[in-house]
């Protein structure tokens, strides 16, 4: 006969209770293999429990194999070749584990994970922290309504069309609609002439797939898109860094570069409009440039026009995909900084012959894309909600960029210089070398509640003078003008 122990006020359920010590009755040798147990009927009898319980007690013990059924349903002990199960908190493990799971990545997947860069998942600050870090559009503005009536009114109208895979360059209206709004802004693509991807990142990671290999070498503008030099690292590419400039990239030193490694840079990256995270907008001289030395060295050029519709005060130019009439430029666009992050959707404008190589690539590593969200913003865009969201949103972002600039004036001292965005979300802070480490000065930030963006995010080699990156994104006049007015007093303490 079995006698255990259960206890009634126990918050442990009697099943786990009964588990526990069967189990443990077989790890210590009082039941062997081939022990039969009682019958569920009368083992509840004696237990004073209900039959069920018995039988969910058998059951998880079956399952982690300590018991098997044989003929005549009863419940036998049974060898096992594996280690004791164990419940509550797990015990550490006896022995080290088969596989070094670390040490099994590349060396480049190792880097990424102290790159620094990865901060668009970042928990919240404590309470009161005012965060001018975070680039992701405002979801206090997000068209909530507006996209739930175009998520109905595709899974009503298209018949399971969009809960099928869509075409391999993505959902056809939605690549119809691009290409019309592109056209607006001077860029002339059919839609086979665009591949719909799971946002800017992805994109990026396409082109860097389909241009490069291990060792090979690429422009980019320093600072620049603190993720994309986590996939610079990622695909074992060597950044060649050209210097920002109060009006771009530096376009004298980036033609020495191409000049000096004729051949051996195999494409430039640049933003020119709302550059991440300097927030520069370069005019149509210096786009002219860039895309004449491109030509003139063969030389592919990614446009990452992520924020190409957040223009706030003056003239927009035009993107250099406007004037690109050699077929050399690759345009990534995105909705996801503009609308909202989890609308994992954007897209690569580029020629025909190169969009079906990268159809080729992205197929192999996802078969497709999320269709339901593609028609939901074709629908969104073709209906005029995205146009009279982008109304909205660029009153309140208006607002935001004039406080953080007004602010800035106010509060910052002596020494300290930032650019003034025309549009986009951030502005780029270069402080004096003497107001010591960067890495002090953003802990003291943070100290004082605001959280800030670190300019050793934006380089491959970080200067010796500390940066910040400030971000309205997701913080209104208020917050900004009392976050401006925090950095300010830390800064004038480090300022001597």
């Amino acid at each position: 006969m079995l006698l255990l122990r259960i206890d009634r006020k126990s918050e442990v359920p009697a099943y786990r209770q009964i588990c526990t010590e069967l189990a443990a009755l077989v790890d210590e040798g009082s039941l062997s293999p081939g022990d039969r147990l009682p019958p569920t009927r009368r083992f509840a009898i004696t237990l004073g429990v209900h039959r069920s319980t018995v039988v969910r007690a058998y059951d998880e013990l079956r399952a982690l194999g300590y018991l098997e059924s044989r003929g005549g349903s009863y419940s036998t002990v049974r060898r096992r070749e594996r280690p004791p199960a164990t419940w509550g908190a797990p015990e550490p493990a006896a022995e080290p584990p088969l596989l070094d799971w670390a040490s099994m990545a590349r060396p480049s997947l190792r880097a990424v994970r102290g790159q620094g860069a990865m901060d668009t998942t970042r928990a919240p600050g404590p309470p009161g922290m005012i965060d001018l870090d975070r680039l992701s559009a405002d979801p206090a503005l997000a068209p909530d309504d507006e996209l739930r009536r175009c998520l109905k009114s595709v899974l009503a109208r298209t018949r399971g069309g969009g809960l099928d895979y869509a075409e391999a360059a993505g959902w056809r209206s939605l690549r119809e609609v691009i290409a019309g709004r592109l056209c607006r802004h001077g860029v002339a693509v059919s839609p086979d002439e665009i591949l719909i991807t799971a946002g800017a990142q992805e994109a990026l990671d396409l082109l860097l797939r389909y241009l490069t290999a291990p060792g090979d070498r690429i422009a980019v503008e320093a600072p620049t898109y603190g993720m994309g030099h986590a996939l610079f690292l990622l695909h074992e590419v060597v950044p060649v860094e050209v210097p920002m400039r109060s009006d771009g990239m530096d376009l004298d030193r980036l033609e020495r570069v191409l000049r000096r490694r004729r051949g051996r840079v195999k494409l430039v990256y640049s933003m020119p409009s709302f550059h991440n995270p300097t927030g520069i907008t370069t005019n149509q001289e210096h786009r002219e440039r860039l895309l004449l030395l491109c030509e003139e060295y063969r030389v592919p050029l990614i446009e990452d026009g992520f924020e190409e519709e957040m223009k706030y005060f003056g003239q927009a130019v035009l993107p250099v995909k406007s004037m690109d009439s050699r077929g050399i430029v690759l345009y990534v666009g995105t909705f996801s900084k503009v609308v909202f992050p989890g609308l994992r959707v954007g897209w690569v404008a580029a020629p025909h012959e190169a969009i079906l190589r990268l159809v080729d690539i992205q197929h192999a590593s996802r078969i497709a894309g999320n269709t339901v969200a593609q028609a939901a913003a074709a629908r969104f865009c073709a209906g005029g909600g995205f146009e009279a969201y982008l109304r909205r949103i660029h009153r309140f972002y208006r607002k935001r960029m004039q406080t953080l600039l007004r602010e800035l004036e106010r509060r910052l001292p002596d020494g300290v210089s930032w650019t003034r965005p025309t549009g986009g979300y951030t502005a780029w802070l270069e402080l004096p070398e003497r107001m010591g480490p960067e890495d002090e000065l953003v802990a003291e930030i943070e100290a004082a509640g605001v959280r800030v963006g670190p300019g050793r995010r934006y380089f491959a080699r970080p200067p010796a003078e500390p940066h910040l990156r400030l971000c309205i994104a997701c913080a209104d006049e208020m917050r900004i003008e009392e976050g401006c007015r925090r950095l300010g007093r830390a800064l004038e303490d480090r300022s001597g």
